[in-house]
């Protein structure tokens, strides 16, 4: 049986910091409650001059190629995962031809390598990884690549002018940071190495409670969510999920090391993974960047291992269960030891 190994990883961050105590200081209506006690993000990355989906898309993929044994025109596929899509400017919004194709050309992919886009709001990336997975499993192809770039920040610059009241579907905006990353799929070289299985869940029932449009105000982009519905939702289903997939996949929280949420509020982040821990008997340490990095939409699994690996924080070998949770509502898993991405780190030499 053939399986799928995270090869190499790049992660991009803009230079600029931008502290959540700055961004409170810009609203004209404050909120009530203390958003960096509640989010516990102190500071999220912002976009610089000429920054844009695209470029932070390629910045990640060429520090994804720089750590790889590959090089692009050896690459199979070209996965694009940005829910945001913005080239030539962050407030140019660039729907058609997908991002892909640019990002192909740009990179130096073979004419004849497959390349196309997909979105599945903030579990893009690890969506991504599940098709990439299947076809390398399929033996349809034996490498390639998922890469987002996420210019979100134009929604927090939106929310920052049209929020006015101390509780507003906008406030998740101010959360959120930019970056990008990219990771390299090929076959893995041993039982013991790769992804182990990938699963996901969507409930459509409640799709409306996030939703990220044209302001209906001003010009510019804007995100227009019920958070506290979303939080109520997930909370109410996600044990039962959980006990779901160990059942149908066969493990326990004993199999891994770590596990990897997505990045949305510190607070959320405990309180749903204690709920799960009655079923999973051992919860594995949890891993979170959003003190310096807040919410970086489909790139935050990868921009949290990203800067465990470059810190050398995680033992060898490690076995990591990366849990996806999106607007939609989407919950997803995907298991996989990450033995060769560490190598492409230095560990072990």
């Amino acid at each position: 049986m053939i399986k799928a190994q995270f090869e190499s990883l790049g992660v991009y961050l803009p230079d600029r910091s931008v502290s959540t105590e700055e961004l409170v200081g810009q609203m004209a209506q404050k909120p009530v409650f203390d958003l960096m006690s509640l989010t516990g993000i102190k500071n999220r990355r912002w976009r610089g001059e000429g920054e844009d989906s695209f470029t932070l898309a390629m910045a990640a993929a060429r520090e994804c190629l720089g750590k790889s044994r590959y090089r692009a025109c050896d690459l199979d596929a070209l996965i694009c995962t940005s829910i945001s899509r913005f080239k030539d400017g962050p407030v140019n919004l660039w729907m058609k031809p997908g991002m892909s194709k640019f990002l192909k050309k740009e990179m130096g992919f073979r004419p004849d390598a497959m390349g196309f886009d997909m979105t599945n709001a903030c579990a893009g990336m690890l969506t991504g990884v599940q098709v990439l997975n299947s076809m390398i499993a399929s033996g349809m192809v034996k490498t390639g690549m998922v890469v987002s770039g996420e210019c979100i920040t134009p929604i927090a610059e939106t929310a920052l002018k049209e929020i006015r009241e101390p509780i507003d579907p906008q406030f998740a905006s101010l959360t959120v940071g930019d970056s990008g990353a990219a990771v390299i799929l090929d076959r893995a070289e041993g039982v013991d190495e790769g992804i182990e299985f990938v699963d996901f869940l969507t409930i459509a029932d409640f799709a409306d409670l996030c939703l990220a449009m044209p302001s209906v105000e001003n010009p510019g982009i804007a995100m227009y969510a019920k958070s506290i519905e979303i939080h109520q939702e997930v909370i109410r289903k996600l044990p039962a999920i959980v006990l779901h997939m160990m059942h149908k996949h066969g493990f326990t929280g004993k199999d891994f090391d770590y596990v990897i949420p997505h990045q949305t509020s510190v607070r959320a982040i405990r309180e749903a993974l204690q709920l799960c821990a009655k079923h999973l008997d051992v919860l594995p340490e949890a891993l979170i960047g959003l003190r310096h990095f807040g919410n970086t939409a489909s790139t935050s699994h990868f921009v949290v291992l990203h800067d465990q690996l470059s810190q050398k924080r995680l033992k060898k070998n490690s076995k990591v269960l990366f849990l996806a949770l999106a607007s939609g509502i989407v919950i997803g898993f995907v298991s996989a030891t990450i033995g060769r991405l560490e190598a492409s780190y230095g560990y072990g030499h």
